[in-house]
């Protein structure tokens, strides 16, 4: 009984050690002009602890003594603290330039980010969905904010539905233009449902860039009602010559085979049971 006793006391002491290590931190997230940011991600680094910033730029965690917060926001570089027993920090995110400085096709040309006052989601080749790619639609499927991409049905090689802010219409389709350097690709004379984007090897794309707002109506006319997808493929450069090379093997087999006649059985089979087999 003693030695229950010494043990029981010796949890109790080690669970309240490990509630004291815990801080509460308190602070706000700003940006260099001090204006609050809502939705920045305050993460506890090398764990899974963290929240998110509320409107007004505040957020509140629990962690470590010795934690090292890392703070995070989009178009925003990241920065970490370390907590160091403090319980109210705050902190100034810097602009992240190089985004700033990225070059995004539009309808007219290229421009620096910066410079777009429309909304522009940019994709480049090293940032495509990777593996074994059949569509280009699957390169952007899960990585533009406002673009859907689904599967038109379950079969292999299904060509992608590509949805831009949702659906927009019931009756005249949800279908945005292709772009593909700098040629309209008509849809109506595909005889494709989803998209015409099935004769572009993914491996040929260079960049992808989604023109979302009204400013692509502007650029393009009605055409651009449900959005444009401007795709800019890979050309040549001065260099070296290289040769890049992608292979893919697949294989399938049947989860659930049934049991079904031959040929020669199904030929007995049908008269057998009255049918009449028209064998020509």
């Amino acid at each position: 009984m003693k030695t229950l006793k010494i043990l029981w006391l010796l949890c109790c002491i080690g669970f309240t050690s490990v509630t004291w290590a815990q801080t509460t931190v308190t602070g706000t997230v700003l940006d260099t002009q001090n204006v609050p940011l809502p939705g920045a991600t305050v993460l506890e680094k090398g764990t899974m602890n963290g929240t998110t910033t509320d409107f007004d730029g505040n957020f509140s965690i629990d962690v470590d003594d010795n934690a090292v917060l890392v703070f995070s926001y989009l178009g925003y570089n990241s920065q970490e603290m370390p907590v160091s027993g403090q319980t109210s920090i705050t902190v100034q995110l810097v602009e992240d330039a190089t985004q700033l400085e990225d070059v995004v096709v539009v309808g007219y040309g290229t421009q620096k980010k910066s410079d777009v006052t429309g909304s522009i989601a940019s994709l480049k080749s090293e940032n495509f969905n990777k593996g074994v790619v059949a569509n280009p639609g699957q390169l952007l499927q899960g990585k533009l904010a406002g673009v859907n991409v689904t599967s038109v049905s379950g079969e292999p090689g299904a060509s992608q539905n590509i949805i831009i802010r949702g659906v927009g219409s019931l009756r005249s389709g949800t279908t945005p233009l292709f772009v593909v350097d700098g040629f309209v690709i008509d849809n109506a004379s595909t005889g494709v449902a989803s998209n015409p984007l099935n004769f572009i090897n993914p491996q040929d794309i260079a960049s992808i860039d989604v023109l979302k707002d009204a400013s692509a109506a502007a650029i393009y006319g009605a055409r651009a009602a449900n959005g444009v997808v401007v795709i800019t493929t890979k050309r040549g450069q001065s260099g070296k010559t290289e040769m890049n090379l992608s292979m893919s093997t697949a294989f399938s087999t049947i989860a659930n085979p049934m049991d079904v006649f031959s040929a020669d059985e199904f030929r007995t089979q049908v008269p057998a049971a009255g049918g009449t087999l028209l064998d020509g």
